[in-house]
């Protein structure tokens, strides 16, 4: 006899969902599916991150962490760093990100690059995503330009230009106390 099919969670039971644990989840394709904790490097890149673009936020937008980001009826994934530029602020998701800023780790690194930046980038107010790795100097920029997007080549030195920001990002300023940036020698 055949299993009765799997009823896939929804976004709304998703923000309401709490387990009363500290475990946090992102919802895909309707399965709850539990995020790991950060590597110390990884904790470092994020903070890097939030301060980079909190110091360079234009007027009337704001940065968080931890929020979901619902992508589909049954996903909603929860970037380390997003940046809404909106009035209205729900605290359990952000609807209408303009920057989303994922730190790759090895266990989710191909769907972050893949699926999660491909989703980002259906989103209609989404106009960069930063893909920041945790294991080395290395960062992929999407941006937005009309109804295309731009894809970068690894940038593993230098710096990039945020659209968003209006400012030069210098790689060594986001990998600044990660161990990871390597040193002339």
């Amino acid at each position: 006899m055949a299993e009765p099919a799997r009823r896939l969670m929804t976004v709304e039971e998703f923000l309401a969902f709490d387990d009363r644990t500290d475990t946090r989840y992102e919802l895909v394709g309707g399965e709850l599916v539990a995020m790991a904790a950060a590597s110390p490097a990884h904790g470092t890149l994020v903070v890097n991150a939030a301060a980079i673009v909190r110091s360079r936020l234009p007027p009337g937008c704001r940065a968080m962490t931890q929020v979901a980001v619902p992508v589909g009826a049954h996903d909603s994934f929860v970037p380390d760093l997003v940046v809404t530029c909106t009035g209205a602020l729900d605290a359990r998701f952000v609807a209408d990100p303009v920057l989303v800023v994922e730190v790759l780790s090895p266990s989710t690194r191909s769907f972050d690059l893949g699926e999660k930046a491909d989703r980002y980038s259906q989103l209609p107010s989404c106009r960069e995503i930063w893909l920041v790795d945790s294991t080395r100097s290395w960062m992929r920029l999407w941006r937005r330009a009309g109804e295309l997007w731009t894809v970068t080549l690894p940038i593993v030195e230098g710096g990039f230009e945020s659209e968003v920001l209006a400012a030069e990002i210098p790689l060594a300023e986001l990998y600044q106390g990660s161990g990871l940036l390597e040193t002339p020698g």
